[in-house]
């Protein structure tokens, strides 16, 4: 079998970014990489003192530009990438005039440290200047042409407290200083790209080299995190690469903290480890709390959706503690009303996310048996639904059925629009909240709360009857296929949300022509030339890949062998950028230049890692399913699939699959016995075995 390969090949437009920072850190710093260099964007606050759940942009108010010459020619990198480990380790090289130059920069303990090394490879000596620029602030940062002494130096200077280090250079021949472009302008010499102002020699520093033949110069660039010109004698460059070792000795330890996957494809295994290491990327102090941030930069910010669901992949992963450090920021959020998607927060009127929530607290106690959790978070989850029941009763004499016992008016977002409202009576963001009254009615169910259970049954049965009704009277039909639409009689809009009455909430099965007509219109409809859904999201005719995997591939997992889940894992990370990282959303074809959201985004490393875990193990019905959605060439012969520490509904869970010479070898141990039959998923069919002993 012909193994598929990653290559990044469909990756939008440069710039790439790779956020740098330690494990679960607010001070971060993203790196924006193209063949023109690398700018660097830091922002001075955090997230502690935001309330909890709402949207806010933290500008990033210190930027820098990193540039290299030979004899006076420009440098362009060529290639830029990941370390190995998946760690955000940034390397990158280029070449100019036989000289090779490489970039590695990591977040260490006091800093991001950028190490440059050249290399002249050829037979005359060369010239190398690599500048480093402040493309912020005002007028002056470089303490050299104040001082004549310390041009290796960028400082605050008029832009906060004065005296803060802001980059700190060494290892070069010398840090000249060429006086360019201080006279005859009507203009200050500041820093200000809005009004096409580069920066001149006082707003940066030239580290300078000349290179004899073979000669290899190592050079740092150092930015602190709160340093002063004070404190400027006690910084050892000696100590760089040592700390450089530790950062990254960091990222390894913490994820090999997690679930152990083994699967025959380095570059797959690279992917996974990458995507799991942006989950603590994005993951910071929040308010009190811990939480993970939709993106780097615009949708620095967390809400209950992807944000949440990270919070119970992590669980599933390995990383318990770090859940529940992480549940109460997404948890606690409610009004006194009992709405669950807090009038507080980014998530207001956005009635889809009370799923994730009552999920959330649903999949803890499946995966641990903590009874104590689910008896907390029950009184949430009861009083949502009270309010859900509420809101619904407000619209049950509605005079048309498309609005008749659903919830009011909500936000669409996602790409949804009513015509051109953001808030109207979206069908998706309605499954998934009767789906949440639901988890609501099994948490009552297993706390042994009789009087809840029959009320919220009869709570439950009547908005599902009311949901389908009213869905089934208004069905869209494109292309001859009659689907769930957005909102009904609306021109349809975003696809991202027609599956969600089959996965995750069950009140359609696979063979219902609603399912099968919208998983026709995914197949024959509009694809991308990488082979990826178009339309799923705001880009009518642009990508969404988080999706692919996200909402179609898993719910595909669930149809057996009607659909075929796989098929867009590999086109999905051929869309990343060599970073592993995704843009939200973007053109549809290689190299695209029109990209929204931020160029690093929370949703397709999680889509990813679900994807990817679901697809080696998942329950559904009556089965427990192993390696339902893996590619057929990952157990070809003399291969294995090894999964280590994962975390299923009957606890902490080991698994392997491997294929010799006289056929498959499957083993499996879990804290709890499972009582299902377990479908192996093989190559050559499927085999049923069942688990007897824990």
């Amino acid at each position: 079998m012909k193994q598929a390969t990653i290559d990044f090949r469909y990756a939008f437009q440069a710039p790439h970014s790779l956020t740098l920072c330690r494990p679960s850190a607010s001070r971060k710093i993203v790196a924006d990489v193209s063949e023109g260099g690398i700018r660097f964007f830091c922002a001075t606050g955090s997230l502690k003192n935001i309330d909890p759940l709402s949207w806010v942009v933290l500008p990033q108010d210190v930027q820098f530009a990193m540039s290299v010459s030979v004899d006076g020619h420009e440098a362009k990198l060529s290639e830029w990438r990941r370390h190995e480990s998946g760690a955000p380790f940034l390397l990158a090289e280029g070449a100019e005039r036989d000289v090779h130059y490489s970039v590695s920069a990591i977040a260490a303990a006091s800093g991001l440290i950028v190490r440059t090394a050249v290399l002249n490879t050829g037979a005359e000596k060369r010239d190398c200047h690599i500048q480093f620029a402040h493309t912020t602030g005002w007028v002056i940062s470089n303490k050299g042409w104040i001082d004549g002494i310390h041009s290796h130096v960028l400082m605050t200077m008029n832009d906060g407290r004065a005296d803060r280090l802001l980059v700190c250079a060494y290892g070069a021949q010398d840090y000249p200083i060429y006086k360019n472009g201080a006279e005859g302008e009507s203009l200050p010499p500041m820093a200000n790209e809005k009004f096409g102002i580069k920066p001149n020699s006082m707003k940066k520093i030239t580290a300078h080299d000349t290179l004899d033949p073979s000669e290899t110069k190592i050079g740092y660039f150092f930015l602190p995190y709160e340093k002063y010109f004070d404190d400027l004698a006690g910084i050892d460059p000696n100590g760089f690469e040592a700390e450089m070792a530790e950062a990254l000795e960091e990222w390894l330890s913490l994820l090999a903290k997690g679930t152990e996957i083994r699967i025959a494809d380095e570059k797959l295994m690279h992917c996974y480890r990458a995507c799991v290491a942006d989950l603590f990327v994005m993951r910071e102090p929040i308010g009190e709390r811990m939480g993970i941030s939709c993106g780097t930069r615009f949708y620095r910010s967390a809400n209950s959706g992807e944000s949440l669901e990270s919070t119970v992949l992590l669980e599933t992963i390995g990383y318990t503690e770090e859940a529940l450090n992480d549940y109460p920021l997404y948890l606690d959020g409610q009004d006194a009303d009992g709405c669950w998607v807090t009038s507080r927060g980014w998530e207001h009127e956005v009635w889809s996310l009370i799923y994730n929530k009552a999920n959330a607290v649903t999949e803890h106690y499946y995966m641990t048996g903590d009874l104590a959790f689910l008896e907390a978070y029950y009184p949430r989850m009861y009083a949502s639904s009270m309010f859900n029941s509420r809101a619904r009763a407000t619209t049950k004499n509605a005079p048309v059925i498309s609005e008749r016992g659903l919830m009011p008016r909500g936000m669409g977002d996602c790409g949804m629009m009513n015509g051109g409202d953001y808030y109207g009576v979206f069908y998706p963001h309605n499954i998934l909240a009767v789906a949440a009254d639901f988890k609501t009615l099994e948490a009552a169910r297993i706390l042994g709360r009789e009087e809840d259970v029959l009320r919220l049954t009869r709570l439950c049965e009547e908005a599902k009857h009311d949901l389908m009704a009213s869905i089934r009277a208004n069905l869209a039909e494109v292309n001859g296929c009659r689907i769930v639409p957005s909102v009904a009689g609306m021109p349809l809009t975003s696809l991202y949300g027609c599956l969600y009455a089959f996965f995750p909430a069950g009140f359609l099965s696979q063979d219902d022509p609603i399912v099968r007509d919208t998983v026709r219109l995914i197949e024959t409809g509009r694809q991308s030339v990488g082979g990826l859904p178009i339309g799923m999201g705001w880009m009518r005719d642009g990508l969404w890949v988080a999706m692919a995997l996200g909402n179609v591939a898993r719910a595909y997992l669930r149809m057996g062998a009607s659909a075929d889940p796989s098929k867009y894992l590999y086109p999905a990370l051929n869309h990343a950028s060599p970073f592993v990282t995704w843009c939200e959303e973007r053109g549809a074809e290689a190299g695209a230049s029109k990209i929204s959201g931020d160029r690093q985004h929370l949703w397709t490393p999680l889509s990813v890692c679900q994807y990817l875990t679901e697809a080696l193990f998942h329950e559904d019905g009556d089965a427990v399913h192993v390696c339902a959605g893996i590619a057929p060439e990952w157990l070809s012969k003399g291969k294995e699939i090894c999964v280590k520490g994962f975390r299923s509904h009957y606890g902490k869970t080991d698994f392997s699959v491997k294929h010799t010479d006289d056929g498959y070898h499957f083993s499996i141990r879990t804290e709890r016995t499972i009582q299902k039959e377990i479908w192996v998923h093989l190559p050559s069919g499927i085999r049923k075995y069942k688990n007897e002993t824990p």
